[in-house]
């Protein structure tokens, strides 16, 4: 028989938990580089971009799951997956917010000129384009995906993670670097970082990642459609960017005030634990 020393060493140095998680990981980087290698072997398409897109959400989507396995605490509370503390009509508001933030960023890209030549600029090119398969791989790629595996890893893993070390204020904004960060391009990561500190804000409002996969996926979605459907829309002007600035205030506000009105305690609580340091 072994020492009771040694099979204890066992147990706290390889725990099932974390075998599986560096299997899951291992998997993502499997599926995400096979599927982008894949991807680049055709042109510079809305097809190629989809798959990219595809391969990097699942590399992201199962890499915040490895990391919330190597918690003691179920994967679904450490990346924040329960019901939202919120009413219907207050995610409503949430929802409705990221649509007018992301609409008054957009009305700056414009004005400024700064989309001009960007990586941004060449997808709604490809997206004007799309119809059929392409805009249903579209919808699911570029509307569906980052909504769930960004929320995941950003709001789930990170913020929740960083929350007992540094804060709430700071776990939002370090949350939304991240964020911005996986859109690569300066431009676009500067307006997406800004956008994921509202969906941080919202995450802790709401007291779940859910409503914040559900305005992120929201904001995408409408973003293919009208890039698909409607690709000469006007741009917001400077009155429709601070339209757009002050809805997106009001909706954020209005539905902190329904959870204090609705749910009881602090929204996105985050019990201290030594395995999320």
């Amino acid at each position: 028989m072994l020492p009771r020393r040694l099979v204890r060493w066992a147990r706290i140095a390889a725990p099932r938990h974390v075998f599986s998680s560096v299997a899951l990981a291992s998997l993502a980087g499997t599926i995400g580089f096979a599927t982008c290698a894949t991807a680049t072997n055709g042109d510079e398409s809305l097809h190629r971009i989809c798959l990219n897109s595809l391969g990097l959400e699942t590399f992201l989507g199962l890499v915040a799951v490895a990391g919330a396995m190597l918690s003691q605490r179920p994967v679904t509370e450490r990346l924040g997956l329960e019901p939202a503390r919120l009413r219907g009509g207050s995610i409503a508001l949430l929802v409705l917010g990221t649509l007018a933030l992301s609409f008054a960023l957009d009305g700056v890209l414009e004005v400024m000129g700064w989309s001009e030549g960007t990586p941004l600029a060449e997808f709604e090119a490809h997206l004007s384009q799309a119809r059929g398969t392409d805009l249903m791989l579209a919808l699911v790629a570029i509307g569906i995906a980052p909504g769930i595996a960004e929320e995941l890893l950003c709001r789930g893993l990170v913020q929740r993670g960083l929350e007992p070390v540094i804060g709430r204020g700071g776990a939002v904004i370090l949350g939304a670097a991240l964020f911005g960060a996986l859109h690569i391009d300066p431009v676009h990561a500067v307006l997406a970082g800004l956008l994921g500190l509202y969906l941080g804000a919202a995450a802790l409002i709401a007291g779940s990642v859910r409503t914040a996969i559900l305005c992120h996926t929201a904001n995408n979605l409408v973003a293919v459609s009208l890039g698909a459907g409607w690709p000469e829309s006007p741009a917001p002007g400077a009155a429709g960017i601070a339209l757009g600035l002050t809805l997106a205030a009001a909706c954020i506000w209005g539905a902190h005030r329904g959870r204090l009105r609705g749910a009881p305690g602090p929204a996105l609580q985050v019990p201290r634990s030594s395995d999320d340091r």
